[in-house]
């Protein structure tokens, strides 16, 4: 009875509590999802502080000596003697070469007689008609001087009949030479072309393959020595070829300067025979002023063939060779000898019609050869003046010279360049992040009793780091790089609000950071 009675009771009662702990759940839930709602802000900063901001351009080129000596003789000729190698240090007046001279010397030789033949007769005009026994002796003069001249024609015929003779005999050597080692390569592709029948016959016959192999050895050996021989008469051939014309040459000249002797004696004889004017007298002093010119001339030539180095330095080219021809411009634009003074180099890269008036002489340089992780100092030493156009691209050279010298450098060698176009020491800088720029103008963060307060300033120089402050903030200010908020994670592990991470907890989301 007893239970019956109290039943609907304790019905009451667990209905009560089943309320409660209902009641009490939702207003848990509540006070968690309250507590995961809660936000907290916090701010990354920096410094203001003092420092140096550097723009700059970058450029790259080769690098090569400011001093160096492009060289040639100063008449064409044969050379005689190459007295230098590449890799070779010279100094101030260096031997580098010598021309043959043998014809030069000649000229200079018919030319100094001209030369006195011509002062003969001004000192003869101005004298007057002289005696008959000075006439005599001049007139013995002409003869003289008649027979000198037959001589060195028939001397000069001679001497090209005997160097054609040479000559000849010699081209005969190498045809001779060339028949012969025509015949040994004839009979070389005969004894290929049996073998290869030979070995491609089925069946191969050992004994006749061996006996082929054996003939066509002998008869490239015979081939290789016949060449040799070859080779050997072309090298006689050259050089009998240079040794006649440089004899034919010495015989022209003389032969020339026995004919001047000879017109010089006929002009004195019929000098001494007239009286003579002033205007003869006027013409003489002339042509004398010709002829010293002409020896001047020569005698410069002479005294020029051997070539010297004009600096101290290392020879970097030698173009030329003893037997070998040269001219004064030498073989295709190139020099006889170059020589370079190592130390003292410079770069010539280009830069865009956007960057060139940032670009000044005197400008500071870095340059970092190839190979190399030490810079060079220099400075910009010129600007071209108008551009050079390549597919609508329009670039300017830029010659920098270094101010630092290294032996090390080679010329040629490639390297890169750091042109400092703008540089501010000891300014009030800021991270370029902190800095906002919009067309209104520029504005930073600064944090005051920890909450951000805009602040407009004024902005300089910048480079990819850091931005000049000229205004508005001062030194050790506090300034927002970056706001970073997040959210406390709810208990089931999400957070209400979501985000990235950020320095205060999980699920911050960042504002700000980009800088103008």
């Amino acid at each position: 009875m007893f239970r019956l009675r109290n039943l609907p009771r304790n019905l009451l009662k667990r209905r009560v509590l089943a309320s409660l702990v209902l009641v009490t759940a939702i207003l848990g839930g509540t006070l968690v999802y309250a507590q995961a709602g809660k936000v907290t802000t916090s701010y990354r900063t920096a410094p203001v502080s003092y420092g140096t901001i550097t723009q700059s351009i970058g450029m790259a080129g080769n690098l090569t000596p400011t001093s160096e000596a492009d060289l040639n003789f100063a008449s064409a000729g044969t050379v005689q003697t190459v007295y230098v190698q590449v890799g070779q240090s010279v100094g101030v007046g260096t031997p580098l070469g010598t021309l043959d001279a043998s014809l030069l010397s000649a000229q200079l030789s018919q030319a100094q007689a001209t030369l006195a033949g011509a002062q003969a007769k001004l000192a003869q005009d101005r004298a007057g008609p002289t005696s008959a026994q000075t006439l005599t002796s001049a007139q013995n003069s002409v003869a003289s001087a008649l027979v000198s001249m037959t001589n060195a024609q028939t001397s000069l015929a001679d001497t090209q009949a005997i160097n054609a003779q040479s000559v000849s005999a010699a081209q005969a050597a190498v045809t001779a030479a060339q028949t012969l080692a025509n015949a040994d390569q004839a009979a070389v592709d005969q004894d290929n072309a049996t073998l290869s029948a030979d070995q491609a016959a089925m069946p191969v016959d050992p004994a006749k393959v061996s006996a082929d192999q054996a003939k066509l050895a002998a008869d490239q050996l015979v081939l290789n020595k016949d060449k040799a021989a070859l080779d050997s008469a072309k090298t006689a051939l050259a050089a009998a070829t240079v040794k006649a014309q440089q004899s034919n040459d010495q015989a022209a000249a003389q032969l020339a300067s026995m004919q001047q002797q000879y017109s010089a004696a006929r002009s004195s004889l019929a000098s001494l025979q007239t009286s003579a004017t002033p205007q003869t007298i006027q013409m003489d002093n002339a042509q004398i002023q010709i002829d010293q010119i002409n020896v001047d001339t020569l005698q410069r030539q002479v005294d020029s063939s051997t070539l010297t180095s004009p600096i101290a330095g290392i020879v970097s080219q030698v173009n030329v060779k003893a037997g070998q021809s040269a001219s004064t411009g030498g073989a295709s634009g190139t020099s006889a000898f170059v020589i370079f003074a190592p130390g003292s180099y410079q770069l010539t890269g280009t830069v865009s019609d956007a960057q060139v008036n940032l670009v000044a002489v005197g400008q500071t340089v870095e340059v970092t050869p190839a190979g190399s992780t030490q810079a060079v100092q220099g400075k910009i030493a010129s600007i071209a003046p108008a551009a050079v156009v390549s597919s609508g691209v329009a670039t300017f050279a830029v010659t920098a010279q270094l101010t630092d010298t290294s032996n090390s450098i080679r010329p040629g060698v490639s390297a890169s360049a750091t042109i400092v176009i703008n540089q501010v020491v000891h300014v009030l800088t800021v991270p370029t992040s902190a800095v906002h720029t919009t067309a209104a103008g520029s504005t930073v963060q600064v944090l005051e009793s920890g909450a951000p307060k805009t602040v407009s300033v004024q902005t300089g120089a910048s480079d990819p780091t850091r931005i000049q402050i000229v205004s508005g903030l001062k030194l050790n200010d506090v300034v927002v790089i970056a706001v970073i908020t997040s959210s406390l994670p709810s208990t089931n592990g999400t957070s209400v609000l979501g985000g990235g991470g950020g320095r205060g907890g999980g699920g911050g989301a960042v504002r700000g950071g980009g800088g103008g």
